[in-house]
């Protein structure tokens, strides 16, 4: 008697469940497939469940519905506000660059400090225009074959070859007369033969090309091993970014986006964009202070505990 009336409960559970997916989802408040991402699962899956169609056991892709709607609850209770990507002086110069690039096509090089909003200046660039590519180099994708197969998923080429040469000819061949815009992060784990071949690709097919990186990226074609092989990428490129620090109107910028208007916390803003990581480090601190803050303005006192509890390695 007891395992029926577990049955009957579990099985209430779970179309309790269901039913406030549904009405979220009726709501608009979540897509299927934004659902389907969160909790790591297929939007068919979740389409036959929430219709009652599914032929296998539903209790684990259940007990993650479970676990969503407990996790959206507790972003309800504690609100984040977050204005998103904010268009500070910095990510204007970088997106007037990534459009020279693209215009002119172009290689344009941007390089400099950790945490000076970069990356997320590229991810507004590609979300606001067409034909955008945006890969991340790293130490397990910066050989020749590795960074092609990357910009090739990027294309949606999910059949792309392996082998480089074969690989390089059907990117060039996807990407002539598109008039895009290819951008590779993390720039500076690539190596010569593989900048190379980027090179002779963007020429071939008249696409603009950003690399962006640290210092690196710009030592390594203009510093002491600048060849002739690397004086012939250098000419290439038609124009240069340092960015070496955090500006100030980078900081207003953000503080007007937050909200934050009193000067002590404005100040408090400004000596935590100093630190290593710069803008990223501010803008954690941010959205734990507002945590602390459970929808109020952010204040000085909230600013200074998110700031202690994040640098804290106790």
């Amino acid at each position: 008697m007891n395992n029926v009336l577990t049955m009957q409960s579990n099985a209430e559970d779970q179309t309790a469940v269901l039913m406030r997916i549904k009405a979220k989802l009726d709501a608009k408040e979540v897509t299927s497939a934004q659902l389907a991402r969160e909790i790591s699962s297929s939007p068919a899956t979740v389409s036959q469940i929430l219709n009652d169609k599914y032929q296998a056991d539903a209790t684990a892709i259940v007990t993650k519905l479970a676990k969503w709607l407990a996790r959206d609850e507790e972003k309800k209770s504690s609100p984040v506000v977050n204005p998103g990507f904010v268009m500070t002086t910095t990510a204007q110069q970088i997106m007037n660059d990534m459009t020279y690039a693209q215009i002119s096509e172009s290689i344009v090089v941007i390089y400099g400090a950790s945490g000076v909003g970069k990356s997320e200046a590229l991810r507004e660039y590609k979300r606001n225009n067409n034909n955008v590519w945006h890969v991340t180099a790293s130490p397990s994708r910066s050989s020749l074959t590795e960074c092609l197969y990357e910009l090739a998923m990027e294309l949606d080429m999910e059949q792309a070859p392996r082998r480089k040469g074969s690989l390089s000819r059907v990117i060039r061949k996807r990407l002539m007369g598109t008039e895009g815009l290819i951008v590779i992060d993390e720039a500076d784990h690539l190596d010569y033969p593989t900048l190379e071949e980027l090179r002779i690709l963007q020429e071939e097919t008249g696409v603009g090309m950003v690399l962006v990186g640290n210092n690196r990226v710009y030592t390594q074609l203009t510093g002491g091993r600048r060849n002739e092989d690397f004086a012939r990428l250098f000419s290439r490129i038609a124009k240069k970014r340092g960015i070496h620090k955090t500006k100030q109107a980078d900081v207003k910028a953000i503080a007007d986006a937050w909200s934050v208007k009193g000067e002590k916390e404005r100040t408090l803003m400004q000596k935590i964009s100093e630190r290593p990581g710069g803008l990223r480090l501010l803008t954690k601190t941010l959205k734990l202070a507002a945590m602390f803050c459970k929808g109020e303005l952010i204040n000085e006192s909230a600013l200074r505990a998110a700031f202690n509890e994040l640098e804290n390695n106790d």
